[in-house]
């Protein structure tokens, strides 16, 4: 993806996008930044998605599935940054598609990996609190939180892929948060 194929998309001209990104780091960069912006909330979203850690889980999980539902490709997403416009919808892997066709060694690349890193830890250190309070309760079964959450994770990103590569199948069996929830009940 190019800042030409950007401003095609678009309907706009290179030099529209110039004026107010300097690459197309500064695109993709912004992009995520307005992406993170909105989980900014995380925590507080996730508090009052219901009485007990296991509803509360239950919500971060779904949110965390329910966008791989919805995916745009990655140069509509671009075209949303050029325009001005907010990202839609909560898309990591859509995120790191893009990113990967950053320069390496680009300061927007470093900022952009420290950005992912901050929200994964978030939604990690999330996720491991509402397991331990689960547990507490008898909600969740007995195993180390980090072990458990990891496990989530894996599975939220193997479902990841399957939206990416056949949407279709991963349609058919949506949703998916009551199989994961299954798997650390007692």
């Amino acid at each position: 993806m190019t800042i030409a194929d950007i401003a095609a998309a678009a309907n706009v001209s290179q030099g529209l996008i110039y004026h107010y990104f300097t690459n197309k780091e500064a695109v993709v960069c912004e992009l995520l930044k307005q992406t993170l912006q909105a989980d900014a909330d995380l925590s507080e979203r996730i508090a009052q998605a219901g009485d007990t850690p296991t509803q509360r889980l239950e919500a971060l999980v779904t949110g965390m599935l329910h966008p791989r539902r919805r995916q745009a490709n990655p140069l509509e997403i671009a075209v949303q940054a050029a325009k001005g416009a907010a990202a839609t919808g909560n898309n990591l892997e859509m995120m790191s598609r893009i990113f990967s066709n950053l320069k390496e060694d680009s300061a927007d690349a470093a900022d952009l990996r420290e950005l992912l890193m901050k929200r994964f830890r978030t939604v990690r250190d999330t996720m491991i609190e509402l397991i331990i309070e689960g547990q507490k309760r008898g909600e969740i079964v007995r195993d180390a939180p980090e072990k458990l959450a990891l496990m989530i994770f894996q599975c939220i990103q193997g479902l990841s892929t399957l939206a990416l590569e056949n949407p279709e199948e991963y349609d058919k069996h949506y949703p998916y948060t009551d199989v994961i929830m299954r798997m650390v009940k007692p």
